[in-house]
């Protein structure tokens, strides 16, 4: 299993409850092989680490230029259909695609990236992101966005989410793995019952073929073994 690799070293402001939350986090999101499931709980889990009303998980498309999938938590789902279709990875979104590293501001509304918020969507200030970081590629990003008590994200906080972000992208590399594992498995078991089914087959035809020989041979009326002879030829 691969290990974490980029927990930051500058955790001397985390104190000892939040490094357990920190922890607690990791564990939630470090046990589950479906990749789905995964990925809703890396959100909910970030959420619930930085107290944040609303969080999101954007996984990059396969050329790293956009957002594939787009998972979110806060908003309902009756908000999600009327605001539209999900993001791709436009403003403040499409920075951290464009520059992978921690994004934290005061109001989002506010940087020059910012493109605006489509119709119905709730409105959104203080803003924290973070690449996830895989061993050789960046697999999407977390973002997060107003704490539940209206402050600004700290430091603490921030440091606390890129060390959750290590943890994440071991737990989807694994999911991944198990994944490919699970279809090699599956592709394996399919042709397996198709040679079974294949050899079962061939083996009642022959039986068949074999039945009907004999009623042929046991059979007086020319026509019925006519009929039972180009039935035989059919079958081989």
């Amino acid at each position: 299993m691969q290990q974490p690799e980029q927990i930051p070293d500058d955790m001397k402001k985390v104190g000892s409850e939040r490094m357990a939350e920190l922890l607690g986090a990791a564990l939630k999101v470090g046990s589950d092989l479906d990749l789905q499931t995964l990925l809703r709980r890396i959100v909910e889990a970030a959420v619930s680490l930085v107290d944040a009303r609303y969080g999101a998980l954007g996984m990059l498309d396969e050329e790293g230029v956009g957002l594939a999938q787009f998972i979110t938590v806060g908003i309902s789902s009756e908000q999600i259909s009327k605001i539209g279709p999900l993001p791709t990875g436009h403003g403040i979104l499409g920075l951290l695609i464009r520059d992978p590293k921690p994004v934290r501001l005061p109001d989002l509304t506010k940087h020059p990236e910012s493109f605006g918020f489509p119709p119905n969507h709730p409105p959104m200030s203080a803003f924290l992101g973070t690449p996830i970081r895989g061993r050789d590629e960046i697999l999407g990003n977390l973002y997060l966005t107003d704490k539940r008590n209206g402050d600004e994200f700290t430091d603490v906080d921030e440091q606390l989410v890129i060390a959750f972000a290590a943890a994440a992208a071991v737990a989807i590399d694994n999911a991944r793995k198990h994944a490919r594992l699970r279809r090699a498995t599956l592709a394996e078991d399919r042709a397996r019952i198709a040679r079974d089914l294949h050899d079962t087959v061939v083996q009642r035809l022959f039986a068949t073929g074999l039945s009907l020989q004999a009623t042929e041979r046991l059979s007086s009326d020319e026509s019925v073994k006519a009929r039972i002879h180009t039935a035989t030829d059919d079958l081989d």
